[in-house]
């Protein structure tokens, strides 16, 4: 098969893909029975299947491809994205890293990788290299937030919330932060202020947040409404000890053993294996001649 005939079944494959990629897979899949060793068959057999996010496909063509083409810094990027896209995330930046110069695009995914296998230090170092040179993007700012919250530098976490602030002003995701951000050097207020800021631009969702705004509504002398967004943490997700575990205490604290008790009931429900501390709230609620 000469080349003329092979950019010509490449052609048509490529106008069959919208309609029926399955054909177009299985012409160049023929053509590359006869011409093996092709890179233009085998890249394209790849991005149909990466289009179509089927990453362990497509690697088997982008490895073979690369194979003939060793430290194509195309083909680096392709497989290190279907690694990264299937959470393999070291060897996604095995591949990255051999990319000299990797433009802004693929340091973000560099960082984010670091920042999933919990180097945050490493994903930090990778953002402020892209800051240099690409300071337009607010979620390459979100990335090293989140960052320094994980290694607990709540300081410069605020500092950096401060920059993207005055480059884009009130993002509903720097409200989030911010929120986050207070609530871990304890200011209360302007956490609970932040989070209901947040609210007010779209529903929240996550429990982890909900569990976050009601520790900033206790710490505020909001008990009632920590309740209610504990309570909505739990319909989210209702597998989750802590969840119960604040709820049990605030009705307590109320003297409400009642709604105490059903809490309790709820938790049996749905948790297997009780934390330590709502194994002892079991067992107030169940021997109140105990204490």
């Amino acid at each position: 098969m000469n080349l003329n005939e092979i950019n010509n079944l490449i052609q048509r494959a490529n106008a069959l893909v919208k309609t029926n990629w399955l054909q177009a897979v299985y012409i160049l899949q023929e053509a590359l029975k006869e011409e093996p060793d092709n890179l233009s068959l085998l890249v394209n057999l790849g991005d149909i299947y990466l289009e179509r996010q089927l990453f362990e496909r497509a690697l088997s063509y982008y490895l073979k491809a690369i194979s003939l083409l060793p430290d194509n810094p195309q083909l680096l990027f392709l497989i290190g994205t279907c690694y990264f896209s299937l959470g393999e995330y070291r060897i996604a930046n095995s591949y990255y890293n051999r990319i000299p110069d990797p433009p802004p695009e693929i340091l973000y995914n560099i960082a984010l990788s670091y920042a999933f296998l919990g180097s945050y230090q490493e994903s930090i170092d990778i953002i402020h290299k892209i800051l240099k040179v690409m300071d337009d993007n607010p979620f390459i700012y979100f990335l090293l937030i989140e960052q320094y919250v994980r290694i607990q530098n709540y300081d410069r976490a605020y500092e950096i919330i401060l920059t993207a602030e005055n480059k884009f002003g009130k993002h509903r995701q720097l409200l989030l932060l911010s929120a986050l951000v207070y609530g871990k050097k304890g200011i209360w207020l302007k956490s609970y202020h932040c989070f209901a800021e947040y609210e007010s631009l779209g529903e929240i969702t996550n429990p982890d947040h909900l569990m976050a705004y009601a520790n900033a509504a206790v710490n505020i002398g909001m008990n009632d409404r920590a309740i209610e967004l504990l309570q909505r943490a739990q319909e989210i997700n209702p597998y989750i000890n802590a969840v119960y575990e604040e709820l049990i205490r605030l009705y307590l604290k109320k003297n409400d053993y009642k709604n105490a008790k059903k809490v309790l009931d709820i938790a049996k429900r749905y948790i297997s294996r009780f934390s330590p501390v709502l194994y002892l709230f079991k067992e107030r609620l169940e021997n109140p001649h105990l204490e």
